[in-house]
C-alpha cells in the first residue's frame, strides 16, 4: 500500500511538471525591438511585420506577426508571434514596401527598399511570402524587365492583384527622384513601366507619400510626400497636399483634384481607407523631415474631397514618421516608428490602437475588441491547444497507470524458479 501511495505521489508530480511546462511555453512572449521604416501587411487575421531600422542595425529582416483574430488587452500582453526562423533568406533592408496578391490573395510581395551599399540600388529582386505555406522565395519574372530598386515608395494594389509602384528615390548626392510608374502583375508575374517625363499632366516625382487604391473607381489617390520636378532650377520640397494627384488604373492617366480646407503638407505619414470611403492620415514630418507636422490626425472624405480635422490631442509618444498604419474593422493600429518627445526623437516599440469614429473623431484605446468567430484556425501555431493538453495528460496518466498495474501484477504473482521450464 505504501508503494502504491508513492506511485500516486510520483504521478502527481509528473502531472504538475507537465502542466508547468505547458504554461511556460504558452506564456513565452516575443517582444520586438524598437524599429522604424519597416513594413506591416494585413493578410487574413494577422499583421505581418518585416525589416526596418532598429537601434542596433540599419538593415534587418526581422519577421513577426500580430494576431488580430480575437480580442486582447495590451496590459495583458500583445499576441506577437516570432517568425524570424522563416526570414533568414530575405535580404536585410529598410524603407521597402509590400503588396498582397497572388491567385489566392494570401501572398506578400516585397518590393524596393534599401538593402545596403553592396546592392548599389540594383535591379528589383522581388521576394514573396506564402502565408498559407509559410515559405519565402524569390519571384521569377515571366514577362518584362525588373526596374531599378528605389526607396520610400508606396505600393497600391488593385482588385486584380496588380501592384502599382510610383516614383521613389535613390538617396545619392543629390537625391534622385523618378517619374515612372512600375506595375507588377502578382498572378502572372509581369512587369510593365510607364515613364511620365515630359507629360504635362504628370505629377511631381516624389518619395515618402501615401498611395490609396479606391476600388469603386479603380483609381489611386496619392497624398503628400517630398519631391522635385525635372526643372534644374527648382529645389526639392513638400508636395502640396491641397491638390491631389489621382491615377486612373484603367486608362493609365493622371488628373489633379483640388480639396477643401486641406491640412499642412507632410512627408512619411501613413494612410488607411475606411469602409465609408474616408482616408485617414496619421503623422507626417515637416519640410525638415526632422520634426512632426503641426497635426497628427487628418481625414479626407473621398466622396466630397473635403478634409476633416480632429480637435483631439494625440498621445505624446505617438510616432510621426517611420511608422505603419493598419486598419482592422474600425480599429487603426499605429506601429513603431519615430516618436517626437520632450527628450527628442526616438524609435518606439509601442503599438497604439485607435478606435475610429465619424468624420475625424477617434479614441486611443488599450483593448482591441473583436466579435467572437467560430474559427479553429485562430489559435497561434506556437500555442499548445486544449486538445493537446488533454492528450498529453491522458497519455501520461495511462502510461503511469499501466506501469503501476504491471508492478502490482509482478509483485503479487512473482515468478519462481520451479515455474520455469528448461528444455535440454
Amino acid at each position: 500500500m505504501r508503494l502504491f501511495n508513492k506511485l500516486i505521489r510520483i504521478l502527481g508530480i509528473i502531472l504538475y511538471l507537465i502542466s508547468y511546462h505547458i504554461n511556460v511555453i504558452n506564456c513565452q512572449q516575443y517582444v520586438p525591438m524598437k524599429r522604424s521604416f519597416h513594413t506591416a501587411t494585413l493578410v487574413g487575421n494577422k499583421i505581418y511585420f518585416l525589416g526596418g531600422f532598429t537601434d542596433f542595425a540599419n538593415y534587418t529582416n526581422d519577421f513577426f506577426t500580430l494576431d488580430v483574430s480575437k480580442s486582447f488587452n495590451q496590459s495583458e500582453g500583445i499576441p506577437y508571434e516570432d517568425l524570424n526562423y522563416l526570414s533568414t533568406g530575405v535580404p536585410e533592408h529598410n524603407r521597402a514596401t509590400t503588396s498582397v496578391g497572388g491567385e489566392s490573395k494570401d501572398t506578400i510581395f516585397l518590393f524596393d527598399g534599401h538593402m545596403g551599399n553592396y546592392t548599389d540600388y540594383a535591379s528589383e529582386v522581388v521576394q514573396s511570402f506564402s502565408t498559407s505555406e509559410k515559405i519565402w522565395q524569390t519571384v521569377t519574372t515571366n514577362v518584362g524587365k525588373e526596374p531599378m530598386r528605389r526607396t520610400s515608395s508606396n505600393a497600391a494594389t488593385d482588385s486584380n492583384g496588380k501592384a502599382y509602384l510610383f516614383g521613389g528615390a535613390k538617396e545619392l548626392r543629390p537625391i534622385q527622384y523618378y517619374n515612372v510608374m512600375n506595375t507588377f502583375d502578382t498572378i502572372n508575374k509581369v512587369w510593365f513601366s510607364i515613364n511620365f517625363d515630359g507629360i504635362a499632366s504628370a505629377p511631381t516625382p516624389r518619395d515618402g507619400y501615401t498611395a490609396t487604391f479606391i476600388p469603386e473607381t479603380s483609381s489611386i489617390i496619392y497624398i503628400g510626400g517630398f519631391g522635385k520636378s525635372s526643372d534644374p532650377f527648382t529645389t526639392a520640397g513638400l508636395i502640396n497636399i491641397g491638390n491631389l494627384d489621382i491615377y486612373d488604373t484603367i486608362n493609365n492617366n493622371w488628373r489633379q483634384q483640388s480639396t477643401s480646407d486641406p491640412p499642412s503638407s507632410r512627408v512619411f505619414h501613413t494612410a488607411v481607407l475606411t469602409k465609408d470611403r474616408r482616408i485617414i492620415l496619421f503623422g507626417g514630418a515637416d519640410y525638415t523631415t526632422k520634426h512632426p507636422a503641426d497635426s497628427y490626425y487628418e481625414v479626407l472624405n473621398v466622396n466630397t474631397y473635403e478634409w476633416y480635422h480632429s480637435n483631439k490631442d494625440t498621445y505624446l509618444g505617438a510616432p510621426y514618421k517611420g511608422h505603419t498604419a493598419t486598419l482592422v474593422d474600425d480599429y487603426m493600429f499605429i506601429s513603431f516608428g519615430f516618436a517626437y518627445t520632450k527628450h527628442g526623437t526616438a524609435r518606439s516599440d509601442e503599438i497604439l490602437i485607435y478606435k475610429i469614429g465619424e468624420n475625424a473623431d477617434f479614441d486611443l484605446v488599450e483593448s482591441f475588441e473583436r466579435p467572437i468567430i467560430d474559427n479553429h484556425s485562430h489559435s497561434s501555431d506556437t500555442k499548445i491547444t486544449t486538445i493537446q493538453i488533454i492528450a498529453i495528460s491522458f497519455g501520461t496518466i495511462g502510461f503511469v497507470a499501466f506501469m503501476v498495474a504491471l508492478f502490482i501484477v509482478f509483485r503479487k504473482y512473482p515468478k519462481k524458479k520451479s515455474d520455469i521450464l528448461f528444455i535440454e
